[in-house]
């Protein structure tokens, strides 16, 4: 009996388990695999026999892992699709892909070797995940790693078998300007990892008498997350005069109801003890909100951005979203690497945002190469919250 994913779990996110490694791979025939999974399962049906007809014998002169993944996922961009690509074993985003599905592909618990950085093709650090031990280490975003050891990050995953392990990194912070950085690795689950840095990384931010919380969300999915916004909400912001949501990069997890933190309609409640002593409970945000987004927002993120904007309960801050609104399946290979593919197109009231994205109300460019921790998007949005709730105060 096949297994169908529920649309909301095809919104949540939108590479190698050690069992499933094979000794010596037949390339031609896991191309094959490749061929017959598009074929079969891509959204539109008609685009993708076509695809399968044009590019059935495409692995065939293929003799190495790395060529088979360029490859492959050079045919596959031809699709002009989002959530449709080859993840190599040992990749980040093989991690991530499988830790979020994990009971769905029946592979068991996910671990992997981090140091906590979210790092782009180019090597520079788009996030240090707070707690971490990059957080630890004194690694800042738009660091740009260069050597791990004595060697390069020309391995698919550098940090594999260093667990617990003191390794010294080498990081370049702008022309001639260099750091060596000790950084002990740790082994753990990446979806524990994302949900922890969460909870460590939200703060108050004080500026000019304002307080303004911050929230980073790499992912916005089950109840550990929603546990988190309303301990934030209820507790730890509950003085707060603001609100900023970091939905830039990460992963696109985060369902419609993520919105219902922000709707007003629920009452304040007023619960007066038999001494007479009153405390409110209002678990819903109804001060001023920002949402930070980018070309790594996506998904589920671009659908509650989305919302967001349209029913005007707080103000986008930043660039556009990359327009990756389709339902996503990761199909695992006979060689441990996954196939991520859109499998079922998606329209957000009628609207199709994939391709097109969702523009922000205050654009922000970014400045991530050697930023030395600097972030102007989030930056503008303090700045921007701090106007607002001081021209909103009494006089």
């Amino acid at each position: 009996m096949s297994k169908r994913l529920p649309v909301t779990v095809l919104l949540l996110s939108l590479g190698l388990h050690p069992t499933l490694a094979a000794e010596k791979t037949d390339f031609a025939a896991l191309g094959d695999e490749v061929v017959k999974l598009v074929r079969d399962n891509f959204m539109d049906a008609e685009r993708g026999q076509a695809w399968a007809e044009r590019h059935a014998d495409y692995a065939a002169d293929i003799r190495n892992a790395g060529s088979f993944t360029v490859r492959t996922n050079q045919v596959l961009g031809e699709l002009e699709t989002s959530h449709t690509r080859h993840y190599p074993r040992g990749s980040a985003g093989y991690w991530g892909l499988l830790a979020i599905f994990a009971d769905f592909l029946e592979v068991g618990p996910v671990e992997h070797v981090s140091i906590g950085a979210d790092v782009d093709n180019r090597e520079f650090v788009r996030r240090v995940l707070a707690g971490t031990p990059a957080d630890e280490a004194g690694v800042l975003r738009g660091d740009r790693i260069i050597k791990v050891e004595d060697g390069s990050l020309a391995r698919i995953d550098p940090f594999a078998n260093k667990a617990g392990v003191p390794i010294e990194i080498l990081v370049e912070r702008g022309p001639k300007r260099r750091a060596k950085l000790r950084i002990t690795p740790r082994r753990i689950n990446p979806k524990d990892e994302w949900i922890e840095a969460q909870g460590e990384g939200a703060r108050l931010i004080s500026r000019e008498g304002v307080e303004v919380g911050y929230v980073p969300l790499y992912w916005c999915v089950g109840e550990e997350v929603t546990e988190l916004m309303r301990e934030l909400i209820a507790e730890r912001f509950a003085d707060a005069d603001a609100m900023i949501l970091d939905f830039r990069d990460g992963w696109g997890g985060c369902n419609p109801d993520f919105l219902n933190f922000f709707n007003t309609v629920p009452p304040v409640l007023t619960l007066i003890d038999r001494e007479g002593e009153r405390r409110s409970f209002d678990p819903q945000w109804r001060k001023p909100l920002y949402v930070l987004i980018n070309g790594g927002t996506r998904s589920g993120k671009e659908v509650v951005a989305h919302a967001v904007q349209r029913e005007m309960l707080g103000v986008l801050v930043g660039e556009r979203t990359a327009g990756f609104v389709v339902g996503g399946r990761p199909f695992l290979l006979s060689d441990g690497s996954l196939l991520y593919l859109a499998v079922m197109d998606v329209e957000v009231d009628g609207e199709r945002l994939e391709g097109v994205g969702v523009a922000p109300d205050v654009e922000v460019p970014d400045q991530l190469d050697f930023a030395a921790g600097a972030d102007p998007q989030l930056e503008r949005a303090v700045d921007l919250a701090v106007e607002q709730c001081r021209a909103a105060a009494p006089r």
